[in-house]
Order: C-alpha cells, then structure tokens, then sequence
C-alpha cells in the first residue's frame, strides 16, 4: 500500500508535465508565421495564423498580433495572406473577386485551388493575361485545357492525346519551358 502511494506521488507530477507538454506542442502545431495584406494594402507583418481546413482558409481567417491579441477580421477585408508555405490570393472570376489557394507560381502559369464541398475546383492562370476554370469532366479538360495552352504544341498535343492529364504536372512543365 505505501509503495503504491509512493509510486503515484513519484508519478503523478510526471504525467502533469507530459500533459502540459503536449498540450502546448499541438496548441504551437495550429498556428503558423504569416504575412496579411488588406484590401487597402495594409501590410500586417509577424503574426500567428491559425491553420485550418483548406475550405475554411478561404472562408475565415484568426491570427494572433505582435501584442499578443487574437484577431478575426472579415475575410472581405483580406486582399491575400501566406500561412507558412501557403499563399491565399484573390482572383478574378465570373465578375467576382474570389479567395484561393496558390498552389503553383510561375513564370508562365499560376495554378489555384479552391476546396468547396469537399472537392477542389482549380484555376489555371497565364502570367498577366487570362485565368479559366480547369474542367472537372476528362473529354472537356483535354479540350479546354489543351487549346489554352496551344502556345505549348507539344504539351497542348499531349493533354489531348491523354498522355498528360494531371494538372499540377502540366503546369510545372510549362513553367520549366520544356516539351516532352
């Protein structure tokens, strides 16, 4: 009996420090360094930004300021932000300004995503010219996407002979200059 006490006493301020241990390392896991750019070009520097779901990111945005202070703007405020390795950027679409997931930059093409639904709708830019939707249906993605990118006659070629049909590849191919 007086082992076994002895045993929780030992064991017992362990476990505390454990718990608040991991507490705090999943707690430092949720937000990450980030940049904020307003609508008015505002630029808010170092701050905290809360990581959640990709569909979420476009939706809300938390972070916690220099002071310490936990902020929630509206997300209409927001022109972009990055999230350690993530960037959000407005785009332009059906008349709309709409928040995305940058997930190539390029010196020819930009990629986006957008998690609605659960699913992801992507948009494919020609560096400072047009931005379409990618099609989601196979017959209309190789058409769609091989004519925008005819530029590309040999990707383009390919995209329609249905040898290339991942669209983050085809994006970093065309960025790299090359042909296959």
């Amino acid at each position: 009996m007086i082992i076994n006490q002895k045993i929780r006493c030992i064991m017992k301020p362990k476990l505390i420090i454990l718990l608040v241990f991991f507490s705090t390392s999943i707690f430092a896991q949720d937000f990450f360094q980030g940049t904020i750019i307003t609508q008015r070009y505002d630029t808010i520097s170092n701050v905290k930004i809360k990581k959640i779901s990709e569909g979420k990111s476009l939706l809300h945005i938390s972070y916690i300021d220099d002071k310490g202070n936990t902020q929630n703007p509206a997300i209409n405020s927001i022109k972009c932000y990055s999230r350690g390795e993530d960037n959000f950027v407005r785009i332009f679409h059906n008349g709309e300004m709409i928040l995305v997931k940058q997930v190539v930059k390029g010196n020819n093409l930009n990629l986006y995503a957008r998690h609605i639904n659960g699913g992801d709708t992507y948009f494919i830019e020609k560096v400072f010219d047009e931005l379409i939707k990618v099609p989601s249906i196979k017959g209309k993605f190789r058409k769609v996407i091989g004519n925008f990118l005819s530029d590309y006659s040999t990707v383009s070629a390919q995209i329609k002979e249905k040898k290339l049909t991942d669209i983050e590849e085809i994006v970093h191919i065309c960025n790299k200059g090359e042909t296959l």
